[in-house]
């Protein structure tokens, strides 16, 4: 692809590599809406979960050209190639977008229920603290992390009405991003605060535990947890230690990564429903295969666009 094109640079805006990342996220937040409830029956509402993965990914790529809108006058100093500095796009068309994909995005969940829709308006808001305040501290990595935790907050929404069985898994979430951030804004330095080192690998540990702390009660999964967690570890600790020059390669990898994240609840649930009933095939399949699929998908897709 032509990497000074138009095509690219809305793909390089939409951050595209990372959507499959953001379906995964939404979908997890479904499976265990539907497993840890009172679904019996557990055939996929594909309706409802396509309604919803799309609505995070309107969400997310609102977001993105939110965020390059707001940062124009800050990257025609410092990164001048990105495509509003360049004059590819005129900044109303960006905020045509990003107003579009938002109001698309918070539709999108209102026509599931409206527990949806308050959980993707808090989205909206955290994306807007983000984009205000991000380039003047570093905490702004709280609002941040609250946009991916909460699309499984969203997608678990569709089907519960509390959030006393999705809080570990947004945490972990929480957790990942937070940690991923801290990693991406001191690696670049020749020798990083240690206090600051240890408390994103603290972070990367924790998403592990809470992740894992979701099948807490749930007796086969106690142990089947643990398949789900040496995936996550396994990439992580690759990204650490192979994939940490330059920074850029190491938050890619990072992002890419935030399927395993998912993947650690999911394969619990899938190695769980082996053998079930024939009905709950579908979901079995599904639990096992979105995760992988997605964070394949990014390590492709980043070769059409940048993950950040």
């Amino acid at each position: 692809m032509n990497r000074s094109g138009k095509i690219h640079a809305l793909l390089s805006t939409a951050r595209v590599a990372n959507i499959p990342s953001v379906v995964s996220n939404v979908w997890l937040g479904v499976a265990i809406g539907m497993f840890f409830g009172d679904v019996v029956d557990l055939e996929i509402p594909w309706n409802i979960a396509s309604r919803l993965a799309l609505a995070g990914v309107a969400l997310y790529v609102a977001g993105n050209f939110f965020n390059d809108l707001m940062d124009c006058g800050w990257d025609a100093i410092h990164r001048p190639e990105r495509a509003l500095p360049r004059g590819l796009f005129s900044m109303r068309l960006y905020a045509s977008l990003a107003s579009a994909f938002g109001l698309l995005g918070v539709g999108l969940s209102a026509s599931v229920n409206t527990r949806c829709a308050v959980v993707a308006g808090i989205i909206v808001a955290s994306i807007c603290i983000y984009t205000l305040w991000h380039k003047r501290s570093t905490w702004a990595v709280i609002p941040m992390g609250l946009c991916r935790a909460l699309l499984p907050v969203m997608g678990y929404m569709a089907f519960q009405p509390y959030v006393d069985g999705i809080w570990p898994v947004a945490g972990g979430l929480f957790c990942y991003i937070m940690g991923l951030s801290l990693s991406a804004r001191h690696e670049s330095m020749e020798e990083p605060p240690g206090s600051v080192v240890v408390m994103a690998r603290g972070l990367l540990l924790a998403t592990a535990i809470l992740m894992a702390w979701q099948h807490r009660g749930f007796q086969p999964g106690q142990l089947m947890s643990l398949a789900g967690v040496l995936p996550y570890l396994a990439w992580t600790s690759f990204c650490l230690r192979f994939r940490k020059k330059p920074v850029s390669k190491l938050v890619s990898g990072l992002l890419a990564g935030i399927p395993w994240v998912d993947w650690i609840v999911l394969l619990p649930i899938f190695l769980s429903l082996a053998g079930g009933g024939a009905g709950w095939i579908g979901f079995a399949i599904a639990c096992f295969a979105i995760p992988p699929f997605a964070f394949i998908s990014a390590l492709l897709l980043q070769r059409l666009a940048p993950a950040t």
